[in-house]
């Protein structure tokens, strides 16, 4: 079994044809980004719940990247994985789907919804075609709050968000010792939290990872640096 129904096979706009020599075969280059890059890659969202036929695709993006992980399941069948690459070219979109766990490279074309919200089109694999839909789901923008007030061993952080995005500057004060600061990118992916430390102007870079609270409020989890590592936990301010 195949996550594809056979139906019309999409092709982008303006002529530009994906498939004109194979279905597997990546065109090689894309058309410059229609709008800003940074405002494509907050389009993308965290998480695409997408429709194929009887199959029903979850696919999860890592980081900020414009790489997904997906996974189908059918009633009955066994459930199928691949690695997605997605680009996004003013409402058209275009997806790669490679190294899947039944052997089918597809390409998928459609088109974004004026809200940013959903997409529809075809897709085109080696065996089969369809028509395929998904919801964007955007939902850790809002469950990132404002302001983190954390704290690791004797150390207190203030967590300053930058506007919508998820990127934060952070500053850690402990008494006796130099405030310390960092800038931060936060990924919320259900009630898993991932926190990347960069430009630390004591020089450490570090990765916490966490568990946020059924209510949405606090995290707690342990974090590992280039020196050093240890637990932390944090209260999210809204």
């Amino acid at each position: 079994m195949y996550p594809y129904h056979y139906g019309p096979s999409g092709y982008a706009p303006h002529g530009y044809n994906p498939y004109a020599y194979g279905v597997v075969n990546d065109p090689g280059g894309y058309p410059t980004e229609a709008s800003d890059p940074a405002v494509r890659q907050q389009e993308l969202g965290v998480e695409w719940h997408e429709q194929e036929g009887p199959w029903r695709g979850i696919w999860r993006r890592r980081g900020n990247s414009n790489t997904f992980d997906a996974t189908w399941t059918m009633p009955g069948a066994q459930a199928i994985t691949a690695v997605l690459t997605i680009h996004m070219f003013g409402n058209f979109v275009y997806v790669l789907r490679q190294n899947s766990s039944d052997g089918n490279t597809c390409v998928y074309t459609g088109t974004l919804s004026g809200d940013g919200r959903t997409v529809s089109g075809n897709f085109r694999c080696i065996r089969g075609q369809g028509t395929w839909t998904a919801t964007i789901i955007h939902r850790e923008r809002a469950r990132l709050g404002r302001i983190w007030h954390e704290q690791e061993g004797g150390w207190n952080g203030v967590w300053t968000r930058r506007g919508n995005s998820n990127v934060f500057d952070a500053r850690w004060t402990m008494p006796g010792a130099q405030e310390i600061t960092a800038v931060l990118t936060i990924n919320i992916y259900g009630n898993n939290v991932q926190v990347l430390r960069r430009n630390s102007s004591d020089g450490n870079n570090c990765e916490y990872t966490g568990t946020l609270s059924g209510d949405g409020r606090t995290v707690t989890g342990t974090y590992r640096c280039t020196q050093g590592g240890g637990s932390w936990r944090a209260t999210i301010t809204f």
